[in-house]
């Protein structure tokens, strides 16, 4: 079972949710705050987060719109979601238990759990900016839906630096078990489980790193200004890399074996089990050693007497 607080974040691209204005959704009496290009709705409890929101995606969209070379030329709607109904009410009930945000960059709307109702309040900067990542990405590919779903999570992950999913540890155990899931299988992930998820979103950032190690991060931000054209993923994939999707992924997978096959000894709970273990096997070896030792001293005491 992954950690309690190791609560994955994807996008999800809505086809009816917002075919009404955004706030008369669901029960809630939404406030609103204005920072363009966004405004944050929110319950009034949750007001000193609304102003803690505004700030971060004003920050971050700074950043990233330098870092990558995206603007926007919309408004975007974030909503902060009071409680699991709220939120659930606004995605329709689409989102796995596991999930605590999500973006549609076709409607330009996000959607996140207020902090109040996260495990771990303190990822929540880095929810933002994942979430917004997914916005700027989508908004500025021809068609947001036909992006790899280990694309949009890997980069989101990647430019949010977000730790959890950057430890190797799911991927560890998988080249363990041979149980790697293919990177065009990703896109399922909203069937996944939640260890399985979790697989998902480390091989998706590891990809990614990958591919920033390997070729530079400006490449990385080419194939984002690629996506702007009318061409598939996969040829704008191939300009830029040189190469095509399945002969990465098989470099990728070689890469994966070297850097993490080890990474569950890491694992303290590992470790510690390895530890019980092979301190058992000594204890085990001693006692025979020494009952080995006393068999022999009694056989040679016995002979003395005999003699």
């Amino acid at each position: 079972m992954i950690p309690k607080f190791f609560r994955v974040i994807f996008s999800l691209y809505f086809c009816l949710l917002f075919v009404l204005p955004a706030k008369s959704r669901g029960e809630e009496n939404w406030s609103s705050l204005e920072v363009p290009p966004f405004i944050i709705f929110y319950a009034e409890n949750d007001k000193a987060f609304a102003d803690e929101t505004s700030s971060l995606l004003k920050i971050f969209y700074e950043e990233l719109s330098t870092k990558i070379g995206l603007e926007l030329n919309d408004t975007v709607q974030a909503f902060l979601c009071p409680s699991e109904k709220s939120f659930n009410e606004l995605t329709d009930n689409l989102i796995p238990d596991w999930g605590e945000g999500v973006a549609d960059p076709v409607h330009k709307v996000i959607i996140l759990k207020s902090p109040s109702q996260m495990d771990d309040q303190n990822h929540f900067p880095k929810l933002v900016k994942h979430e917004l990542v997914h916005i700027l990405i989508g908004h500025s590919a021809g068609n947001p839906r036909d992006l790899p779903k280990w694309f949009n999570e890997g980069i989101a992950s990647y430019l949010s630096a977000d730790e959890r999913v950057s430890s190797g540890e799911a991927i560890s155990k998988a080249l363990l078990s041979d149980s790697i899931i293919p990177l065009d299988e990703i896109d399922g992930v909203l069937r996944f489980e939640r260890t399985k998820a979790a697989l998902a979103y480390e091989e998706s950032y590891s990809f990614t790193d990958y591919l920033v190690q390997s070729y530079g991060f400006e490449n990385m931000v080419y194939l984002i200004q690629e996506l702007q054209t009318e061409k598939t993923f996969a040829h704008a994939f191939r300009d830029i890399y040189g190469i095509d999707l399945f002969e990465a992924e098989i470099a990728w997978y070689q890469y994966m074996e070297k850097k993490y096959r080890w990474h569950f000894l890491l694992d303290f709970k590992n470790y510690l089990w390895i530890s019980i273990l092979i301190l058992f096997i000594v204890v085990v070896l001693v006692i025979k050693l020494r009952n080995r030792h006393t068999l022999k001293k009694w056989d040679e005491e016995e002979r003395w007497v005999k003699s």
